[in-house]
């Protein structure tokens, strides 16, 4: 899953990235200004998240806010401002807009951290079903659910490995199973998120790096879920993760 890092400053972009990166899930994508960060926006899968500082040429952290909350494909992503302690009128500005938090230059990693693990447990909970009601949806067990992840996963992979053979979406054999093939996979398994970027493929039929950008989010939503399936449910090795794919 990607996070969109926003700051003008290099080494302020650096630290946010850095901070970012300690999630193991985020993949950071990294905006020079307000502009830029629009424009990766409009161009790529959404992130999961966008950190971003106040003061920017060309489109300020404040304007960016706005147009993110005023986009139907955008509305929704968590919107994490940062400012310096005495720009409190922007902060309160921005609270009327609808960030879901603001972080303080300089910031203290720990604290930040944190603030923005509560923000991305509550967004993956809304682009992702629950593992406990994937497991009583299905009627399995962790391991099960874990091979039927990993089995995902790979059909992805092989995909992917296909496209990037290919010259084009089109000389891809059996497209369109394929895509389907996903989708119900995702559906299946509460991966919201994932099935709606597997439906947003076919209309990118032009642009390789895109389908493979969405793609490779694909299988950063499998993993992220593949993560929270050992975490919640004391799963914790790579090789019954095999055996149960293979047993699958």
């Amino acid at each position: 899953m990607r996070a969109l890092v926003v700051d003008d400053d290099i080494v302020s972009r650096m630290a946010l990235a850095d901070l970012m990166r300690s999630f193991i899930e985020l993949k950071v994508v990294e905006a020079v200004d307000g502009l830029d960060a629009w424009e990766k926006l409009e161009m790529g899968p959404a992130p999961m998240i966008c950190c971003c500082d106040v003061q920017m040429p060309r489109l300020s952290g404040i304007d960016l806010l706005k147009r993110v909350r005023a986009s139907a494909r955008h509305k929704e992503i968590p919107f994490v401002l940062v400012t310096a302690a005495s720009d409190l009128d922007t902060v309160r500005k921005a609270v009327t807009l609808g960030i879901s938090h603001y972080i303080v230059k300089p910031f203290h990693a720990r604290e930040a951290r944190g603030s923005l693990q509560k923000i991305l447990n509550a967004a993956w909970e809304r682009i992702a079903e629950p593992t406990s009601a994937t497991l009583n949806r299905l009627n399995i067990a962790p391991d099960q659910l874990m091979a039927y992840l990993y089995s995902l996963r790979g059909q992805c992979a092989v995909f992917a490995r296909d496209l990037r053979r290919s010259k084009s979406l089109q000389d891809v054999q059996d497209v369109v199973g394929r895509l389907k093939g996903l989708h119900t996979g995702c559906l299946t398994l509460g991966l919201h998120y994932a099935a709606g970027l597997v439906m947003q493929i076919p209309d990118e039929k032009s642009d390789i790096e895109r389908v493979e950008q969405a793609l490779i989010e694909i299988e950063l939503a499998i993993s992220t879920q593949e993560e929270r399936v050992k975490a919640r449910h004391s799963l914790a090795t790579g090789a019954a993760l095999k055996r149960s794919a293979v047993r699958a």
